[in-house]
This record gives structure tokens, C-alpha cells and sequence, in this order.
């Protein structure tokens, strides 16, 4: 007669104790295909805008240029009538120049230079004049008028003003006439000092190379600059130079909306915000003179823009005195030697922080990689906080979305050299997440053995054992079904994405993964919150591993040279960003940043101190005592002999000596004992269980969950 089968949705183990099957929830296909489609929905495009509508805006943009090319050029020839008359400028207005941009003029070429090209960066400290009182007499003021055109941005509080300035190219029929010119296009950044807030404004103009003085209009990005009014800025003995000049700009500029009228990509470039403020600005800046001949120089800008490892002069320093003019609301923005930088110079510059970055991150991967090959069993996973990896998965999430963003701002070979450091951290990302995962994994039993027992239906009767140990004869603890959720009933769409939420750990991921991307996003486009978020971040890496050593009595199992190598990478990071005043984002020095990194480094330390002197050496020692789960219970004093039998090895388990009975010691860490006592009341050797939990971390016996040993 052949033995009855063991009933469906159950098994037996070597014990014939029949245990429950616990089944992962499948992961629901409704929800999971409603996920998706919210995450396409917001990639899609919506605000592409009609293809007609574009189309026609394109079309009279081109009418309104090809109008002003006319008028313009009708003004500059004399051959026909026109409307088109250069405004005059205040007659105040070159005094207050004159004040806060000298002129030096001419140089000796044999001995000074002014720099030929001043594609690059500028940026300096800026100082707000009131324009007022000074401008009073020649204009006629109309204060509700001046206070529109102010609008919402306060230009008193500007202390910092940076500049991108772009020289247009010229081939060699346009440079005929124009040698001593280039024309300029760009971009100025005026920033709040109370609240870091920006305001963005493009920026015409023209350079003479031979006196180094620039001059230009600057208006807001949603506004279009008048570039045939460029003319009234320059000296008189500059005006015809400059009017013959805007011509092919103007031309050049047709030709553009020719061209993207000629394509089947039109977007809409409409701006529906309305501006910070509607002051036009006048620029007016001049370079600095440097102590190298016009001979070395121009060899100085030919290795730069075309290397070929040839020895030059050492390279002067890029310096600008600058004033943005409004005499229209009375504002005067100036700055004094405001530092520059070449744009060849600024992208070998990225360069190298590419090559510095990739190279920290790729560290920080290979000690990574090393640890979780180590840390492999659930003995080892059991004494590491899953908090200290989703902290450093969040930091880097951040770091890899502003490194892409970085990378697209960036042009040309930058642009690629930023894609390392993206690439190495969103794979270190990936790394912990999977990593968090299988901390998870295995610590989750200890969420399961904090949920309140669930009454049985046989009450549990605890007996004292022969040996002295406390054993319970019946329905040591709930059955694993009991712990699960009900069935879920027929529900609501919301009440369906909240349960699958809730009780499926794949969508619980996807989800999560969601939160943070949008976390991210946000961040990324507020750079003073991402700072503060880093900040955050950076300070709590190693709290939680410390606060779990010290409730679990055991040291973490992270590697020395895992905390030394983490904690130093980041550092470094941090260090470059807030520390240095000239790095690529030009983020300003912050002094927090040093007790940041002693912060940090004293986390490492303790981490280092708990494993050679107990995780609790630093508190008192009422307070030593770890909250885990005691495997080692007090023995009876009145019993002798053998405690009984392991349930790993089946041999008898001897009576420790007194003085070994598991307490805790001084350091926080307890005392091994020979024997150890399961919550489910199961008896081992520490070693055999030892053994065992570092493949397993459920009882051998009955299959329910084990807290750390």
C-alpha cells in the first residue's frame, strides 16, 4: 500500500513537519501595463506645437527681417527714402561709461596686446548704481511707466554678472573691410544675491580688436534685440564701420530662417512666460591689456585654436571691466576685472574633470563590486543597513542626471568626455539597488517577526525541559499563511494600484524607481536644491550602518578598505564642487563643506572603532545592550548535564561554564556560547547554526524565519 500523498499547497521536510507554501504574489499584468503607459505619457512629446502655426510664425519673422535688411540698408546707402534713424544717446550716459570702463586705446603692438578672440566665459562681481538722479535732466521720466519696464526682478540686489560671449565666423569675402571687428553674440546672466535667483539675456554686439572695447545690447531672451541700433553705441569715428558691418548679420540671419523654413522640423518657439523684466541694456566692456607682443599673441590664438605642440608664451589672464546701462529704468550693472576664460580652454578644462570624475567613480565601482562578491551570505548581509546604499543610490542619481545635463549644455569632445563619469554613475547606481535588493531579501524576516502574533486555535504551552532549557510543546508561532495578506477582493482602480503597490515587490521597485527619477529631475533644474539635497545625502551615508551595529550588537561586515575607499571618493566630490572656487560649474566655495567631510570621515571612523571595540564602545554601558534577538537565554543553576540534541548535527549539545552563557560584555558585543536557542525553540551548536544562517536564514527545523545571530 503505497504512502498518501502530502496534501496540495504544502510539504514536508526531513521532520515530517508539514510546513505552508508561500507563494510570491505574480505580479499584476493591469497595473503593470497602466505603469507603463503613465511613464510614456509623460515622455511623449505634447508641447511639439501645430506644424501650420510654426510655419507661419517662421514666415513672418522672415518678412519682418527682410523688411529691416531693406529699410536698413535704403538708411546706409542714401539711394532711397527710409523712416529708419539712429536714437541719440543720452549725453550723461558716456560720462558714466567713461567712470566705470576706461578706455586705454591703442598699444604698442611690440610690446601689448589686447586678446583677439574672446569666445568664452566672464564672470565677476557686480555693483548696482541707481541711474536716476544722473540720467534726470536729459530724459523725461514716466515713473508708472519705468516701473513696468522694471517689472518683478530687483536689480539693486545683483551682486554677480556672467557673460557668454561667441565671435561669428567669416569667411575670407565677408573679413574683406572688417579685419579690425568681430561680431559677438551671447548671452548675460544677472544673479539675485538674496535668493540666487537668474535672469537671462541675449546679447549682439561687436568687438574692436584693435582698442579691445565691446559694445552691445542686451535684452531679455523673450524679447528680440534690434541689432541695426548698434551703431549709436561705438564712437563717431566707429559709427561707419559698424553700420556696414550689421549687414551681413542681418543677411545671415535671413538666411537661417530660410533655411528652417526649407525643413519639415518646425517647432514653435513661442515663449508664453512673461519676462522678469523689460529693460534694454547697453553694453559696453573693455579688455584688459596684456604684456605680450601682437606677434606672440597671435601665435599664442593660433596653437590654441589649432594644436600643434609648438612652445608659446605663457597665457595672460582674461580680464574685462563691463557696465549694462538701461537708461530707460536708470540702472547701471558694473563690474571690475571680471575673470574670462576661452572656450577651447574651458572644454579642456571639462576635459580633465571628466577624466578625474570617471576615475573616482570607476574606484568607487570596483570597491563596490569587490564588497558585494564578500558579502554574499545572509550571515554577512544580516550586519549591513540597506539605508547607507539607498542614500548613495540617491546621491548618485543625481550625479549621473547632472552629469547628462552637463554633457547636452556642452558641445563637441566635451560633450562625449561627460558621457564617462554619466556612464560609471548609473552603474554604480545599478550596483546599489541590487544590492539594497538583496539586503532586502534577507532581512526581510525581521519586518515578518515584528508583525503581532495571530491567535491559533491550540493555546501554546511552555514547559520547562529536563535541561533546563525553556521549550514550548505546541503551536510555537503562527503559521507562515497567517503572516499574508487576504485575498483581494474585486476593487477599484485606485484601490487595485494601491494594493499592488502594497503587496507585489516588483511594482513596489518600479514605483520607487519612478519617485526618484521625478526627485531627480526636479533637482537636477534647481541647482541650489541639489546642493543642499547632496549635502544631506553626504552626511547620513554611514548613520544607519552605525545605528544598526549598535541595536544588532554586531559590527558591520562592509570591508575597511570598502568605507576608506567610498568615504574618500565622495569627499573628493564634494571637495572639487564646493571647495574649489574654479571648478567647471562655477559653483560657489562653500565653507560648510570641510566640517561636511570631518563629519563623514568621523562616521568612517567609528565604523572602523566598532569592529575592534565592541558596536556599543560609545555609549554607557546601561545602554550597551543590543536589542537583537538573544539566542543565548539564561541556564538554570539546579540542572546538570547535556542540554539536548542539536537539530543541524544531532549531537548532544554539552552545559557551557557559567561565565558563558551569552552575556553581553562591556564592548556590546556578546560572548559566544556552545549553544543557541531559535525563537521557533529549536536547539543548535552556535557553530552549526552559525553555519547554516550563513546559507539560509530560516530554521532548519520548521522553516520560519531567523532573526541575526
Amino acid at each position: 500500500m503505497s504512502a498518501a500523498a502530502p496534501p496540495q499547497g504544502r510539504r514536508t521536510d526531513e521532520s515530517n513537519t508539514p510546513t505552508t507554501n508561500n507563494p510570491r504574489p505574480q505580479r499584476g499584468s493591469i497595473t503593470s501595463l497602466l505603469f507603463l503607459t503613465f511613464v510614456f505619457f509623460l515622455m511623449s512629446n505634447h508641447d511639439g506645437g501645430d506644424d501650420f502655426t510654426a510655419r507661419n510664425h517662421y514666415k513672418d519673422t522672415l518678412s519682418s527681417l527682410e523688411w529691416q535688411l531693406s529699410n536698413y540698408s535704403a538708411w546706409l546707402n542714401g539711394s532711397q527714402p527710409t523712416n529708419f534713424t539712429l536714437p541719440p544717446r543720452p549725453s550723461g550716459e558716456y560720462r558714466v561709461i567713461s567712470e566705470t570702463v576706461p578706455h586705454p586705446g591703442i598699444l604698442d603692438p611690440l610690446t601689448r596686446s589686447y586678446y583677439p578672440n574672446i569666445t568664452g566665459f566672464i564672470r565677476g562681481d557686480a555693483s548696482f548704481r541707481n541711474l536716476t538722479s544722473e540720467l534726470m535732466p536729459a530724459l523725461e521720466w514716466n515713473e508708472t511707466e519705468v516701473a513696468q519696464k522694471l517689472g518683478r526682478w530687483n536689480w539693486s540686489a545683483t551682486n554677480k554678472v556672467t557673460i557668454s560671449f561667441l565671435s561669428r565666423p567669416m569667411d575670407e569675402k565677408e573679413r574683406e573691410g572688417f579685419e579690425s571687428v568681430a561680431m559677438l553674440n551671447g548671452h548675460v546672466e544677472a544673479i539675485d544675491g538674496n535668493n540666487a535667483r537668474e535672469i537671462h539675456l541675449d546679447f549682439v554686439g561687436i568687438q574692436f580688436l584693435d582698442t579691445g572695447s565691446v559694445y552691445g545690447f542686451a535684452q531679455d531672451s523673450g524679447m528680440s534685440v534690434d541689432i541695426r541700433m548698434l551703431p549709436s553705441l561705438v564712437p563717431p569715428d566707429l559709427v561707419n564701420l559698424t553700420a556696414h558691418a550689421v549687414v551681413p548679420v542681418l543677411e545671415d540671419n535671413i538666411a537661417k530662417v530660410k533655411t528652417l523654413l526649407a525643413s519639415n522640423d518646425l517647432t514653435s518657439e513661442t515663449n508664453t512666460t512673461p519676462p522678469e523684466s523689460t529693460c534694454q541694456f547697453a553694453l559696453y566692456a573693455q579688455v584688459h591689456p596684456s604684456n605680450v607682443s601682437a606677434v606672440d599673441m597671435r601665435e599664442l590664438e593660433d596653437e590654441l585654436m589649432h594644436p600643434t605642440g609648438v612652445t608659446t608664451v605663457s597665457r595672460p589672464p582674461l580680464q574685462l571691466d563691463l557696465a549694462l546701462v538701461s537708461p530707460e529704468c536708470g540702472v547701471l550693472i558694473g563690474a571690475k576685472e571680471a575673470d574670462g576664460m576661452r572656450s577651447r580652454m574651458f572644454f579642456r578644462k571639462v576635459t580633465s574633470y571628466a577624466g578625474f570624475a570617471g576615475l573616482v567613480y570607476l574606484a568607487m565601482l570596483l570597491l563596490l563590486s569587490n564588497q558585494m562578491s564578500e558579502s554574499r551570505t545572509p550571515a554577512s548581509l544580516s550586519r549591513i543597513s540597506r539605508w547607507s546604499f539607498i542614500v548613495q543610490a540617491l546621491a548618485d542619481s543625481i550625479a549621473f542626471a547632472g552629469h547628462i545635463t552637463f554633457a547636452i549644455l556642452a558641445d563637441g569632445r566635451p560633450s562625449m568626455a561627460l558621457v564617462a563619469p554619466a556612464f560609471l554613475a548609473c552603474a554604480l547606481f545599478s550596483y546599489e539597488v541590487q544590492f539594497v535588493l538583496l539586503i532586502q531579501q534577507v532581512q526581510a524576516p525581521e519586518d515578518l517577526a515584528a508583525l503581532p502574533p495571530v491567535p491559533s486555535p491550540q493555546s501554546s504551552v511552555t514547559t520547562p525541559s529536563p535541561s533546563g532549557v525553556p521549550t514550548s510543546t505546541q503551536a510555537d508561532a503562527p503559521p507562515i499563511s497567517s503572516l499574508q495578506p487576504p485575498p483581494r477582493p474585486l476593487l477599484s482602480l485606485f484601490r487595485m494600484i494601491f494594493w499592488s503597490v502594497w503587496y507585489d515587490e516588483h511594482n513596489r521597485i518600479w514605483y520607487f524607481v519612478f519617485i526618484v527619477f521625478a526627485l531627480v529631475v526636479r533637482v537636477v533644474v534647481a541647482p541650489g536644491l541639489a546642493v543642499v539635497l547632496l549635502a544631506v545625502l553626504y552626511s547620513s551615508i554611514w548613520v544607519p550602518q552605525i545605528v544598526r551595529a549598535t541595536r544588532r550588537g554586531r559590527p558591520c561586515a562592509l570591508g575597511r578598505r570598502y568605507v576608506i575607499g567610498t568615504t574618500v571618493g565622495r569627499m573628493l566630490i564634494a571637495l572639487y564642487f564646493l571647495g574649489c572656487p574654479k571648478n567647471v560649474m562655477d559653483v560657489e566655495p562653500r565653507a560648510w563643506v570641510y566640517v561636511l567631510c570631518a563629519f563623514v570621515c568621523v562616521q568612517a571612523t567609528v565604523l572602523g572603532l566598532q569592529a575592534s571595540f565592541g558596536p556599543a564602545f560609545f555609549l554607557p554601558s546601561r545602554l550597551a545592550d543590543s536589542q537583537g534577538y538573544d539566542y543565548h537565554p539564561p541556564l538554570s543553576d539546579t540542572e546538570t548535564g547535556p542540554l539536548g540534541d542539536c537539530s543541524i548535527c544531532m549531537d548532544a549539545i554539552e552545559r557551557p561554564p557559567q561565565d558563558l552563557s551569552g552575556k553581553p560584555s562591556r564592548r556590546g558585543m556578546r560572548t559566544r556560547a556552545s549553544y543557541s536557542l531559535a525563537p521557533c525553540s529549536h536547539l543548535f551548536h552556535t557553530e552549526c547554526l552559525e553555519r547554516w544562517l550563513a546559507i539560509k536564514n530560516i530554521c532548519p527545523q520548521c522553516r520560519r524565519p531567523l532573526p541575526p545571530l
